[in-house]
């Protein structure tokens, strides 16, 4: 999975061919991608049976989906239970795949989180019930999450769920937080942080005590966090290694949910552009210009 990335050579990685000349051939990650040809590990390749285009299909093979998709409906993390309360924060393929997870499975109330406004509409035509802009509630925003969380009256035991106290409070059952930090300066809304630390806070914050985070980003720097919230908070978290998803049991379903149209795919793949078109859309996606950018051989 995700541990498997680093330097490309023959020091963290194993050829996976030999040209013609004998020159040995890496692999991008074990997987490799961004060519016309493969050769990868038999483990890698999970055989699916569809009549879905290239571009639908990406959706729900790629990392991005399949780690969103997991993160809300694996039964290795957090299985998002019907009724419950999610929060997502960040809305790009991940975070709104993870929307369409929680939706999927049931929540009763699903809050997207993201600075861009296009994210945060797309993120609401595709089953969000809120969304926020973490730029307009600045330091708020945990508290809004919390409010939009808490039950009808604060008596824990009779259909509350703000008992306010040491620990913080309502919050969300399940939160999925797929910041990670900006490679490069977005051209359309930056968010409030661009290293990503400020946001995973936030989100460890707004679970709620006895909630599950799951992190998928890669954020820069050092997290510090409340050490009472940390040791008795009673916040489980999961490292997002592809959201928990089990590619070969899995991806067979999350193709059924596109074939079955509970998944959207197309709603996320805002650009679909031949592969010699591919370092423009790696841009576009790097200025968060595009949601997805799909390329097709």
């Amino acid at each position: 999975m995700c541990q498997f990335l680093g330097r490309q050579g023959p020091d963290d990685l194993v050829p996976i061919a030999d040209m013609s000349d004998g020159t040995p051939v890496y692999a991008n990650s074990h997987i490799g991608g961004l060519a016309e040809k493969m050769v990868t590990f038999e483990e890698w390749v999970v055989p699916v049976f569809t009549k879905a285009s290239a571009a639908d299909l990406g959706m729900v093979c790629s990392c991005v989906s399949v780690a969103g998709l997991g993160a809300t409906t694996s039964q290795n993390v957090a299985l998002v239970e019907p009724g419950s309360i999610v929060a997502v924060v960040g809305c790009g393929p991940l975070g709104l795949s993870a929307v369409q997870g929680a939706r999927i499975s049931g929540a009763s109330t699903i809050i997207a989180i993201d600075p861009i406004r296009a994210r945060r509409e797309l993120a609401m035509a595709i089953g969000a019930t809120h969304v926020l802009d973490p730029n307009a509630e600045g330091a708020r925003l945990v508290d809004k999450v919390r409010e939009l969380s808490s039950g009808p009256n604060n008596r824990l035991w009779a259909g509350g769920r703000d008992s306010g106290g040491l620990l913080g409070g309502a919050g969300a059952d399940f939160v999925i937080e797929a910041v990670g930090a900006d490679a490069v300066a977005p051209k359309l809304e930056a968010g409030p942080d661009p290293t990503g630390i400020l946001p995973l806070r936030q989100a460890y914050e707004m679970t709620a005590p006895g909630g599950h985070i799951v992190t998928t980003s890669l954020p820069r720097g050092t997290l510090s966090l409340p050490a009472v919230l940390f040791t008795i908070g009673g916040r489980t978290h999961h490292a997002g290694q592809a959201g928990g998803c089990n590619p070969m049991r899995d991806i067979p379903r999350f193709v059924e949910l596109l074939d079955k149209g509970q998944f959207n795919a197309r709603a996320l793949a805002t650009s679909v552009v031949p592969i010699d078109q591919m370092l423009d859309a790696y841009q576009a996606v790097a200025y968060r210009t595009t949601v997805t950018a799909i390329m097709t051989a």
